[in-house]
């Protein structure tokens, strides 16, 4: 991260600018709002989800940390061997939901899997769960580079 935003002086990075007030698509505006407690949360077709994280988006978790969703995520969900096309798809549409998993988890694990920096952001939704994991790009600053939706996770 060395470039910066001529938009807003930010730091350019894989999941685009970190300016808290970066101006976004209208795509990805939408995808912000609507993953707030109060959004209206919904499935998203594959091709806004691969546009939106080709533009690239940062959110802030609950600790203020920026979170971003970018074209790293995109590759690794569309280059995981160990997942079917169909599941590819699946984690596509759900974007909406794992930005909402970020910014308000019902559970955050520091130090994932004893990986020291990792962070894994869990939420329960009436049919799945979604848990998300970062790395840091920097003290302030992580990228998603997967999450998935867990049916064993849904609310009971």
């Amino acid at each position: 991260m060395s470039e910066h935003c001529p938009q807003d002086g930010g730091f350019i990075g894989d999941a685009g600018c970190t300016h808290p007030n970066h101006q976004h698509s209208e795509l990805v505006e939408g995808i912000i709002v609507n993953a707030m407690p109060r959004g209206r949360l919904h499935l998203i077709s594959e091709a806004d989800a691969e546009a939106a994280l080709k533009e690239g988006f940062y959110v802030n978790d609950p600790a203020g940390k920026r979170v971003g969703f970018g074209k790293g995520l995109l590759e690794h969900i569309d280059n995981d061997t160990n997942h079917s096309p169909e599941d590819a798809k699946a984690r596509k549409q759900r974007l909406i939901y794992a930005v909402q998993t970020v910014t308000h988890p019902d559970k955050t694990e520091k130090n994932h899997r004893s990986i020291p920096g990792r962070t894994a952001y869990a939420k329960a939704f009436d049919d799945f769960g979604i848990l998300a994991i970062t790395e840091p790009e920097s003290d302030v600053i992580a990228k998603v580079f997967t999450y998935f939706p867990r049916r064993g996770a849904r609310k009971r």
